[in-house]
């Protein structure tokens, strides 16, 4: 079937809109846009939307420039919404946006861009409490009615903190990257266990599609018990896989000192010893960074996966590409034919296939992308090819700018980041996400209000499942 026509009708059964983020197959994304949009200099442009919650300048902190804004949410239900109308539309297809941002306490920030009619799509990304203010990768997750993406007139940050009404969120740096034409999928094994070589190995080189894997491993723990020996990775890597780094151990990548140094960065002499060359990749276990390992995996690896998200742009920070862990057969269904339908990069990892129902779910996965690759409604990629892809990209973005370490001060005015001289190294192996707050597919986690205040009370009003009531604003 021809792809625009496979799309139309996968689109229809799955209730989405059958627009893609995509330019035509004839244009290129508005090379215009690439790059910072609103470095929020000035923040006249801005305001709160029906006075929900606040946004004003603060020089204390900046990603880019001399100032940022400091979104506050609303006292009485924590929501914080914040919009620009822009002067003359702006066409959107074939990129994706994102912002630089920091909190003092975790909260989910939604981007969206809306047409003339306020139709919208919606890009999301968790914001973790005291990672470093610097630019994140946000992943498409909603579209509301039939948006006209070459006319966007208002852009609208939207954002909720929780019932107690208070919060930080610092904003900077609106920029855009551009997307895929052809919806994109990574398929990648994580954790170093035995079954992805002796149950995973077999279910990926049965595919009718060519799929190269990764597997990212905790070096120190190949050959022990349930775990990949070195003749297994030098199997996997024959059969085209790429082998990266899981750490040292799979533990946190958290705290300070020489032995979170270790096991962030001896992985790559350990791998590259033994002959498994390539790009530097790091899966980060449970997606989870302190200052001091971020600041180190930007110093030794080129590509780091760590996040929750879905169909995103080529990333602007390339050391926290979004991943989706351990789907269940029916999610790994959805998050494809999202992807096909909406085009940018989707990341699907497995871990440990305890039962099989995991096993159930890599096999649909791999039957829909053998479905979907055939129909030309979605490509394979490899870390090689998203660097490479990154390494085409010309953003544009303010000389002035610099990471910086300290986020936002709390609500008793000490500042706030991830870790403390105090933290306590732990050698116990992270499995998956631990994001308290991580959506999952086919549920609301998020436990966010819904109707015209907030509309978008969790995945099933934003996902591949179609829209609800609740998208009407």
């Amino acid at each position: 079937m021809e792809r625009r026509a496979y799309l139309a009708t996968m689109a229809s059964i799955a209730g989405i809109s059958t627009w893609t983020q995509s330019a035509t197959a004839d244009d290129d994304p508005p090379s215009d846009l690439l790059g910072t949009f609103d470095d929020f200099e000035s923040l006249e442009p801005w305001r709160a939307y029906q006075d929900i919650g606040s946004i004003t300048a603060t020089t204390e902190y900046a990603a880019t420039g001399t100032q940022s804004a400091l979104l506050e949410p609303r006292e009485d239900d924590g929501q914080v919404r914040v919009r620009r109308e822009l002067e003359e539309p702006i066409d959107v297809r074939g990129v994706a946006p994102g912002v630089a941002m920091a909190a003092d306490r975790s909260a989910r920030v939604r981007l969206q861009l809306q047409d003339y009619d306020g139709h919208y799509v919606e890009f999301s990304r968790q914001c973790r409490a005291g990672m470093p203010f610097v630019r994140d990768n946000f992943g498409l997750s909603r579209i509301s009615g039939e948006p006209d993406l070459s006319a966007v007139e208002t852009l609208q940050l939207v954002s909720w903190f929780g019932d107690d009404g208070e919060g930080q969120l610092l904003v900077d740096d609106w920029y855009f990257v551009p997307t895929p034409e052809t919806g994109t999928v990574l398929v990648q094994f994580h954790g170093g266990y035995e079954r992805h070589s002796t149950e995973a190995l077999e279910i990926i080189a049965n595919a009718d599609t060519d799929l190269p894997a990764t597997a990212f491993v905790p070096t120190d723990r190949i050959g022990e018990r349930d775990r990949l020996t070195l003749e297994d990775l030098e199997t996997l890597s024959a059969a085209g896989w790429t082998i990266g780094s899981y750490g040292a151990r799979g533990t946190p990548l958290d705290g300070t000192g020489e032995v979170m140094e270790a096991n962030v960065t001896s992985p790559i002499s350990w791998l590259a010893e033994r002959g498994f060359d390539g790009p530097r990749v790091l899966a980060v276990p449970g997606s989870r960074y302190s200052t001091d390992s971020y600041e180190l995996t930007q110093e030794h690896y080129d590509l780091a996966f760590s996040g929750w998200g879905l169909a995103q742009g080529y990333p602007a920070d390339p050391h926290r590409f979004s991943v989706i862990t351990d789907p269940s057969a029916e999610e790994a269904t959805e998050l494809l034919e999202w992807t096909a339908a909406s085009g940018g990069i989707t990341t699907v990892a497995f871990t440990t296939f305890d039962d099989e129902e995991d096993l159930e779910a890599l096999e649909t996965l791999v039957s829909g992308i053998d479905d979907l690759v055939s129909a030309g409604a979605l490509e394979v990629g490899t870390p090689e090819q998203v660097l490479e892809g990154i390494s085409d990209l010309d953003l544009e973005e303010s000389a002035d700018a610099e990471p910086t370490d300290t986020v936002v001060d709390d609500s008793d005015g000490d500042a706030v980041t991830e870790e403390t001289d105090d933290v306590v190294e732990t050698d116990d192996e992270v499995i998956g996400s631990t994001d308290a707050t991580e959506p999952e597919l086919n549920r609301s986690t998020d436990a966010e209000p819904s109707g015209d205040n907030l509309a978008d009370p969790g995945w099933d009003e934003i996902g591949p499942r179609g829209r609800t009531d609740a998208d009407s604003e």
